[in-house]
């Protein structure tokens, strides 16, 4: 059963600028020279910025079945203490003075908030996974809705 299901999506405006500077690099590489450089570059260019974004886009943070799922990582509920969710200015301390070496960061630059959970596994090493989400306050409550063992 999924309780909690986000997908880490680039915004808009990131589409308009990196389409826009694939389009001012192709404008160079074509510099009104004839042939193959007048058109190749205006197709090129725009789909490896479009390639770029969506692999950029395509990670999901999950909640199912007592087990959280972010990019590169998965874990049962169990093993999480209480969250905390943090706001812009809060997550910029936990990314920055009071980071530890051997935390779990899963934060994308274009999210505003994101949710503190520290490890309670005393087989694991990492004291916290801090998860970047557009909803913080959503994935807080499905990790404590869960009962824990």
């Amino acid at each position: 059963m999924t309780t909690f299901r986000e997908g880490l999506r680039v915004p808009l405006w990131w589409w308009a600028i990196g389409l826009g500077v694939a389009l001012g690099a192709a404008a160079e590489v074509h510099l009104g020279a004839p042939g193959v450089r007048a058109w190749v570059p205006y197709v090129v260019l725009p789909l490896l910025a479009a390639a770029g974004l969506l692999a950029l886009s395509r990670h999901r943070v999950v909640v199912a079945d007592d087990v959280l799922e972010v990019p590169g990582a998965r874990a049962p509920l169990s093993a999480f203490g209480p969250p905390q969710v943090l706001g812009r200015d809060d997550l910029r301390l936990w990314l920055g003075p009071r980071a530890q070496r051997d935390a779990w960061v899963r934060v994308k630059p274009w999210l505003k908030g994101a949710v503190l959970l520290p490890m309670t596994d005393p087989e694991d090493d990492t004291p916290y996974w801090l998860v970047g989400v557009r909803d913080p306050a959503g994935l807080a409550a499905a990790v404590t809705r869960v009962p824990r063992a």
